[in-house]
């Protein structure tokens, strides 16, 4: 195989080639790899990345990839690679406590529970999935960790009114939501 940091993996009956740096055996050691690809930079990402575990948003029946910088899927549940909420937490900095922010298809929830340890439990911290059994998940796993105050509701982004919802200080728009 040559490089050491590449494998066959195997996912719903069907092999993909994927690159496995950062298949780490616990959230610190995801956390780690992610600084030292500069994915993470600021002390205040690096801590809220290591406050949410990654692992706790993935099954225990979606194998042992939970802290693998690689996006995941299981069924209807996805996470996006940990590099990629890693640059946009960054991107998204400033986050002060009180700001509000969307996630548009916000999958396991993790993101958001992320961006919870900046905006803190007072603020208005939503998710829009189109999948019921996704936002089911994402609302079970927020409140394990104590996070009531995020919601997470079932819709298509496409279809909300603009003149009645609110405006957010910060949205992010995950890699699976397309037209």
């Amino acid at each position: 195989m040559g490089d050491p940091h590449t494998a066959w993996l195997h996912f719903h009956g069907r092999q993909r080639f994927e690159e496995t740096r950062g298949v780490s055996p616990s959230n610190d050691g995801m956390v780690d790899e992610l600084v030292e690809s500069h994915a993470l930079r600021s002390k205040e990402c690096i801590d809220a990345f290591k406050a949410v575990d990654r692992g706790h948003f993935w099954p225990a029946t979606g194998g042992d990839l939970a802290y693998a910088d690689m996006p995941l899927r299981h069924g209807r549940l996805h996470l996006s690679a940990p590099h990629i909420y890693g640059k946009a937490l960054e991107s998204l900095m400033p986050l002060q406590p009180g700001m509000s922010f969307l996630n548009i298809g916000s999958g396991t929830g993790y993101f958001n529970c992320i961006v919870s340890e900046f905006t803190g439990p007072h603020a208005a911290n939503h998710g829009v999935e189109i999948w019921p059994e996704t936002v089911a998940h994402a609302k079970a796993r927020a409140a394990a960790l104590g996070k009531h105050s995020l919601q997470f509701t079932v819709g298509n982004i496409y279809q909300l009114n603009v003149n009645d919802t609110m405006r957010y200080d910060r949205i992010y728009v995950g890699a699976c939501a397309n037209s």
